[in-house]
């Protein structure tokens, strides 16, 4: 599977199952209206989903819980041994199902208390039960319809698939079959009175004894109130007067007869006190009663909202007022699931092999491979947003980011636009906005900060340059000064050398040519005698002795023969020359 398949299969899916529902279902989006609405006050409602052959595409349905019948105690409808749907059909309904083979032709009476009308709806019975109807000991899924006035059976029709048997190889028998479930119960509240059972309980049940009292403490209230404005009493019989009501006019006086007493000794009126303040304060409580079980806090009613109220402290509010509410929410989603679930399977079954849908004025394609199954996507429902008012809570807590630059204010201002329910939202987006001041500000006072920090950065590099320049100068002005001194003692060493090689060489000379004497002399004579030969002990002549140093000041004499420097060095210091 390549790349991001999946997710592009959950893409088709969704938006496939939103068009059936909203679209081809006409019926859903009114009877899931219904549903929600009965849902509070019963406490149970069901849908019956499944896949309607007569419009060729599948159907859910809401269907009152007075109109199925379960086992009170049964803890699931996918354990129940039998589920009985009371269901009316029209006498022309009734005539098409016989005519597409889905009813037996059999005789439909009218309707008992239709009182002669040939058009009135007619009872029948659906049981979805297990009926060992091949007889072979093993009992096995079915729904079953029956005519309710004759008991007469009118359609039988298996209520499971072959993914559903289950078979046991060891044994050589049926081991299991899992029935197709149609219908998916939505309960509000878990019942109170049977643990686990499948009805659940509405504030219908809540409130009823809160109602009934506030109901009486009202009357009383307004009873009190209607005595106290019309008053009544007693008056004696020797009063002779019209007891009834009277009107006067103004100025006229009416004419009574009177034994002699005064008149209103003759007449006691009996003392009402009007509504009692402990009623009213009772009356009030009860009503808080029932707003705290219904979890009717005036923050979700809209009420009771103080100005520049924090959008964090109103989020609090709604959150702590929808406690109940999140839980109601949160059951109500598992069973949306669960339906989804079914019409999942459905057009796994009944679905074109490629079909089209539409996306706003697009149509798309899908094909049945795409609801396959163990395909690793499933339809769910996302119970995280309950209301539109705590979409905007929390919106508005965003909106404190907007002008942060390290988050993405347009992105903030669409969730706020979105959760207000605005049409069209890119539109309202200017596409060259004007730059953000603040964010304009912060950006130059980044860009100012930089530049003084790569302004000190330079400084730094100059002065520590200027210092290593200065230490090279001061370096080449030392190696500057002492190059007269390295000159004058390399020219001693220089003249030194010279003076050696030059010693050398005399004393080279002179022993060749004492050599040359001495080879000569030992050459015969004329007369056959050897030549003189040198004294005993004779020696070439000495070598003159190298004149001394003259003065430093005068600088060395012509022909004169510097000293080595270590004679250089004593005569510097006073001390003798050596020769």
């Amino acid at each position: 599977m390549p790349p991001g398949a999946k997710k592009d299969r959950a893409t088709r899916i969704g938006e496939h199952m939103s068009y059936q529902l909203l679209d081809e279902q006409t019926e859903w989006e009114p009877e899931t209206d219904k549903l929600l609405h009965v849902l509070p006050i019963v406490g149970t409602a069901f849908r019956k989903v499944f896949f309607d052959s007569d419009k060729g595409r599948n159907a859910a349905l809401y269907v009152s819980a007075l109109s199925l019948v379960i086992n009170y105690q049964a803890r699931s409808l996918e354990r129940t041994p039998r589920i009985t749907e009371e269901m009316a059909f029209y006498p022309h309904e009734i005539e098409e199902k016989v005519a597409a083979g889905v009813f037996l032709e059999i005789d439909y009476p009218t309707a008992p208390n239709a009182d002669g009308d040939v058009d009135a709806p007619i009872e029948f019975l659906e049981q979805h039960r297990w009926y060992d109807l091949d007889s072979d000991g093993f009992r096995e899924p079915y729904i079953v319809t029956v005519h309710k006035d004759s008991s007469k059976v009118v359609r039988i029709v298996a209520r499971y698939d072959l993914d559903g048997i289950k078979y046991n190889r060891t044994k050589g028998k049926i081991q299991k079959i899992e029935p197709i479930h149609y219908y998916q119960a939505y309960q509000f509240l878990p019942n109170f009175e049977f643990k686990g059972s499948i009805y659940g309980t509405g504030f219908g049940q809540l409130l009823l004894p809160l109602n009934s009292s506030i109901n009486t403490t009202l009357n009383m209230l307004i009873d009190a109130g209607h005595l106290a404005n019309t008053q009544g009493g007693f008056i004696g019989k020797g009063l002779s007067m019209n007891s009834g009501s009277m009107r006067f006019q103004p100025g006229e006086y009416k004419q009574v007869n009177s034994p002699g007493a005064a008149i209103r000794d003759n007449i006691v009126q009996l003392q009402f006190t009007g509504p009692s303040p402990v009623l009213f304060q009772l009356l009030g409580m009860l009503i808080e009663a029932g707003k705290e079980i219904a979890s009717v806090k005036d923050v979700l009613t809209g009420e009771n909202q103080q100005p520049n109220t924090p959008a964090t402290t109103t989020l609090a509010m709604i959150e702590q007022g929808l406690k109940v509410f999140t839980s109601i929410y949160k059951r109500v989603y598992r069973s949306l699931k669960g339906e989804l679930g079914m019409l999942y399977r459905l057009n796994r079954i009944y679905l074109d092999q490629e079909t089209s849908y539409k996306v706003g004025d697009n149509w798309r394609q899908i094909t049945r491979a795409d609801y396959e199954k163990g395909s690793g996507v499933e339809p769910v429902s996302d119970p995280s947003m309950v209301s539109d008012m705590q979409k905007l809570g929390r919106a508005g807590f965003l909106m404190q980011f907007a002008s942060d630059p390290m988050m993405n204010g347009k992105e903030i201002r669409m969730r706020m636009l979105d959760a207000a329910g605005i049409d069209d939202i890119p539109a309202l987006f200017n596409p060259n906005p004007a730059p953000n001041p603040a964010v304009l500000a912060k950006a130059m006072e980044l860009h100012t900060k930089q530049t003084d920090a790569e302004s000190k950065q330079t400084e730094a590099q100059a002065s520590a340059e200027l210092k290593r320049a200065q230490a090279l100068a001061a370096r080449a002005s030392a190696i500057l000064s002492f190059a007269p001194a390295d000159e004058l003692v390399g020219g001693m060493h220089v003249a030194y050398a010279q003076h050696e090689l030059d010693a050398i060489r005399l004393m080279m000379d002179a022993q060749a040519q004492g050599q040359a004497q001495i080879a000569e002399q030992a050459q015969p004579g004329p007369d056959g005698a050897p030549a003189a030969t040198p004294p005993v002990g004779g020696a070439p002549a000495r070598l003159a002795p190298p004149q001394q140093l003259a003065p430093e000041s005068a600088g060395p004499a012509a022909g004169a023969i510097p000293a080595s420097p270590n004679s250089f060095l004593a005569a510097a210091r006073g001390g003798d020359i050596p020769g």
